[in-house]
C-alpha cells in the first residue's frame, strides 16, 4: 500500500498534496548530506553555525544568501519587532533565540552573521520537523521555510 494511501487510511489524514510538502521531504534528503559532509554526521546547534558562518561567508553565493535572509527577515520582523510566528517558533533555548532575533533586527549584517542567524533557524526547523506532534496543514505553511533553507544548505554543500 502506498504511504499517501495508509497515512488516509490509518491516520484520518486528509487528502495530502504533495505539492505542499516537496521542499519539507526533500529537506530531510538535503540536510542527511548537509550533516554528513560539513558537520562530520554530527550537527550541533551550539557549534555549526558559528563555525560554518565563519568558514563559508567568503565563499557563499551572495545574492542567494541575502534573498534567503530576506525571506526570514520579512517572515519574522515587522516594523522592527518580532513577528507573531517568530515569537512561536521553538528555539528551546533563549540565548540562541535572542541572537536570531538581533541578527534579523539588524540594519546591515555581515554574510557571517547572515549565515550564523540562518543555520540556527535551520537547526531547529529540523528539531521542530523530527520532534514532535505535526498536523499535515501546518506543515503546508512551512514549506516555503524549507524551500529557503534548502536553497542556502545547498549553496554550502557545493562551496564546502
Amino acid at each position: 500500500m502506498p504511504e499517501k494511501e495508509w497515512l488516509a487510511n490509518n491516520r484520518f489524514y486528509y487528502p495530502i498534496d504533495d505539492a505542499k510538502l516537496q521542499s519539507i521531504f526533500y529537506f530531510s534528503l538535503i540536510w542527511n548530506i548537509y550533516e554528513k559532509e560539513l558537520c562530520n554526521k554530527d550537527g550541533r546547534i551550539g557549534n555549526h553555525p558559528n563555525e560554518h558562518s565563519k568558514n563559508y561567508a567568503g565563499k557563499v553565493d551572495q545574492r542567494l544568501l541575502s534573498s534567503v535572509f530576506e525571506y526570514f527577515k520579512n517572515r519574522y520582523i515587522a516594523s522592527g519587532q518580532p513577528t507573531e510566528q517568530f515569537i512561536t517558533f521553538e528555539f528551546k533555548s533563549e540565548l540562541i533565540k535572542s541572537e536570531v532575533l538581533n541578527c534579523l533586527t539588524m540594519e546591515n549584517p555581515s554574510c557571517e552573521e547572515m549565515i550564523e542567524a540562518l543555520l540556527k533557524i535551520a537547526f531547529r526547523l529540523r528539531n521542530n520537523l523530527f520532534h514532535g506532534e505535526k498536523q499535515i496543514e501546518k506543515l503546508y505553511e512551512q514549506n516555503e521555510n524549507f524551500k529557503q533553507i534548502n536553497l542556502l544548505l545547498m549553496n554550502l554543500i557545493e562551496n564546502r
